[in-house]
Order: C-alpha cells, then structure tokens, then sequence
C-alpha cells in the first residue's frame, strides 16, 4: 500500500504516493550513501532504524533519532518550501542539513530536513513531529 506524506498542522499533502520500504523487513538492504547523489529512488520512503547521521559528542545530532524515513527530494510537493531561517541552510554546493529542519509547509509548519550538498547524500527526512503517513486513496 503507497502512503503520502502530509503536514501534521494542516494536512497538505508534501509527497505524492509512496512506497514504504523497511529497513528491518527480509532482505532489504540499506541503500549505499554516496555524496552528491540521491539516496533514494524516487517514488520509494526507505524506513530507517538507524539515524542518517550520529554524534559523537555529548549532544546528539538534530537527525539522530529512529525510526526515520528517507525520501528522495524530488518526491516532495509544491506545498513544501524552504525555510526563512538562514541558520539552517548552511553548506557548501547545497543544504547541509545541519541546522535543523530547514523545510516547511506552506502554511509555516516545520516539515523536515533536506540535504542536498556535495558531501551528503540528497535526501529529504520528515520531521516525526510535525508530519504524518495517510494510505493512498485509490
């Protein structure tokens, strides 16, 4: 069953109709993170039990929490944008995706974080928090 992401304030739908992937599920392979490329197929949400990025300081990293879905960023819809907040866009070729959760919905919510720099892989990941999966209508 396809699922699309939508914003947990206002129900905007943020991706079109996506295929759940599990990590944990027989036989499914993590995808290989290759800087400059995006993790994930389009049309695919990979559901992750292990953080894309981890700390190794006293405080953890803003996406070091599971599950996380890993999605392509040209699956996103119009309705999500990216932020005002200049703190969360810094990188080099792209977004890093250190700052924060630097997307947001149309109607202001913070949706998730994209990265989209030379040295990260492109990927988008939804905030937990602020979005939710509805089944695809049929």
């Amino acid at each position: 069953m396809n699922k699309i992401l939508c914003c947990g304030a206002c129900e905007a739908r943020l991706t079109s109709a996506l295929a759940l992937v599990s990590s944990k599920a027989p036989g499914v392979v993590a995808p290989e993170q290759e800087p400059g490329k995006p993790l994930i197929a389009r049309g695919i949400a990979f559901k992750s039990w292990e953080p894309i990025e981890r700390s190794f300081g006293n405080v953890p990293s803003l996406l070091e929490f599971v599950p996380q879905y890993w999605l392509n960023p040209d699956d996103l819809t119009d309705a999500v944008r990216i932020t005002r907040n200049r703190d969360r866009l810094g990188g080099c070729c792209g977004i890093g995706g250190l700052g924060g959760p630097n997307q947001i919905c149309r109607c202001g919510a913070e949706v998730g974080t994209l990265r989209t720099d030379c040295w990260t892989p492109h990927l988008f990941v939804p905030d937990p928090a602020n979005t939710n999966w509805i089944e695809e209508e049929v």
